[in-house]
């Protein structure tokens, strides 16, 4: 393909393709808290925000099964602080992405 065969060709990515991308991500980090927050696809940066409290919330709950001596307590929680630090990088990303 020549130079101008390719000015046709879409190269910017519009704010839909851009939601749908953090969407998408969103769905293989977390596909649970994807499927939760279904009904906000159309902003995801407020859907990583829901899904990112959620996760504190189950981390609350893993620090109370610790504190109890629980011991599905330490996997839980390393869980959500894995699945928060993905989110928290995928808002990042959103951000940066949805500014440009």
């Amino acid at each position: 393909m020549n130079p101008p065969d390719q000015q046709g060709i879409a190269t910017e990515a519009t704010i839909e393709s851009i939601q749908q991308a953090l969407n998408d991500l969103l769905h293989q980090l977390a596909p649970a808290l994807s499927k939760k927050s279904e009904a906000m696809a159309s902003d995801p940066m407020s859907r990583i925000e829901y899904c990112m409290t959620l996760v504190k919330s189950e981390a609350s709950l893993a620090a109370s099964l610790i504190a109890d001596c629980a011991p599905q307590g330490r996997p839980m929680l390393a869980q959500a602080q894995q699945t928060l630090k993905s989110l928290e990088s995928l808002q990042r990303l959103g951000k940066t992405a949805l500014k440009a």
